[in-house]
């Protein structure tokens, strides 16, 4: 017996087949297709079991649909076609449920769920600066908004509160970029598709960079008194004054980074993301080698609990307070931790190093970010003249 003749045809059209065991009521249960022709191609399509509800009336009506279909142009003309229809018409649905809810999302719900969890990477420093804007400005002035729903005109708004409580430029700055990688994250998350409307914010501008850098004198007096109060920030100062290393790069080192045969140390995964070396002065390479002999772990400077220290220790701040910050209201003129590297580019540039070299010591990212030192050059611009004058 052939396969096709395993099928029973009730009229033109319609056929089933006979399950051998299963009943429907006091008959064998009946398997149920239509055939058609589309475009002068034959279709055998399953309808379904009559224990499913599936008679030769609705097998009328099906085949019916399928031809008025045909012979209109309209509609799906075959049950694949029209379930394909049917399955895309409901994931469309669920799409438009899906992004309705997701554009109920106010921006404090995801900066918690979504955004800090996925920021664990980041330097604690880092973090304890987001979620001081978060908690101060962003919250506060946007935090109940949806994020599909954050305009410029919000931004602007927040932006003009901080310019009227006498923020800092870099400080603005610094909260759009924070709600940009929240809007950049949303993006990854399928909550909004469009580019963040911090883009439209014009900020302010103002040079914020530090300028503040050691003479020869300030540096030995700052040592001494660093000395007698603190051996490890003094340690620490000189690596930073000598070597241009920021806080973060010093308290990173560890003992497999310092190679005391060539006297350099390896400075991994810095700020500015490629890796170098600096080198050591006699200095440097003096109070390492006294600190190694003393050494109980892997870093160079832990802290008291042997952990990587956090932030420059309050005993710096109040000895550069008391010798160099009386009456200095300006952040920019005011001495730090940071003022250390300022004063080791200071001191290679006016010592006739070239910017370039003072760039590939220093570690950054840019010659632009070198060039702020090239006023203290002994020849500077004076040499382009002098040519001009011969």
């Amino acid at each position: 017996m052939s396969k096709d003749e395993t099928w029973i045809r009730l009229e033109k059209g319609i056929r089933c087949k006979k399950h051998p065991t299963r009943k429907h009521g006091v008959k064998p249960d009946a398997y149920f297709v239509l055939r058609f022709a589309v475009d002068g191609k034959m279709y055998q399509e399953a309808l379904g079991w009559a224990s499913e509800g599936i008679t030769l009336a609705k097998a009328r009506v099906e085949l019916a649909r399928l031809k008025e279909a045909k012979r209109l142009g309209e509609g799906p003309r075959s049950l694949r076609e029209r379930r394909d229809i049917a399955e895309a018409e409901r994931k469309a649905k669920e799409e438009e449920e899906l992004q309705r809810q997701r554009n109920q999302i106010i921006f404090s719900d995801f900066w918690a769920n979504t955004y800090l969890p996925s920021q664990l990477h980041k330097a604690d420093s880092s973090m304890v600066s987001e979620k001081a804007l978060w908690k101060n400005w962003i919250k506060p002035a946007i935090g109940h908004i949806p994020i599909a729903k954050l305009t410029e005109d919000d931004l602007e708004s927040l932006k003009c509160k901080m310019i009227q409580k006498g923020k800092a430029p870099a400080t603005i700055k610094y909260a759009m970029a924070v709600i940009s990688q929240v809007w950049t994250k949303a993006m990854d998350k399928g909550i909004v598709s469009t580019p963040s409307p911090t883009q439209k914010v014009i900020l302010p501008k103002k040079d914020n960079r530090r300028q503040r850098y050691l003479s020869k004198e300030e540096a030995h007096e700052l040592l001494n008194r660093l000395k007698d109060r603190s051996p490890t920030i003094h340690d620490m100062a000189i690596v930073s004054m000598e070597c241009g290393l920021r806080f973060g790069e010093i308290t990173a080192l560890t003992w497999a980074d310092c190679d005391f045969e060539k006297r350099q140390l390896f400075i991994r995964d810095p700020k500015a993301k490629a890796n170098r070396f600096a080198f050591m002065t006699r200095n440097v390479y003096s109070v390492l080698s006294k600190r190694y002999e003393n050494r109980t772990g892997n870093l160079i400077f832990p802290d008291e609990n042997g952990n990587r220290m956090a932030k420059p220790s309050h005993t710096f701040k109040r000895i550069a307070d008391e010798l160099f910050n009386k009456n200095i209201s300006d952040p920019r003129l005011r001495v730090c931790f940071h003022s250390l590297r300022h004063t080791f580019a200071s001191w290679l540039v006016g010592g006739g190093v070239s910017l370039y070299e003072v760039k590939e010591l220093m570690g950054h990212a840019s010659i632009v970010m070198t060039q702020r030192y090239s006023h203290l050059s002994p020849e500077g611009l004076r040499v382009a003249i002098k040519i001009l004058e011969e």
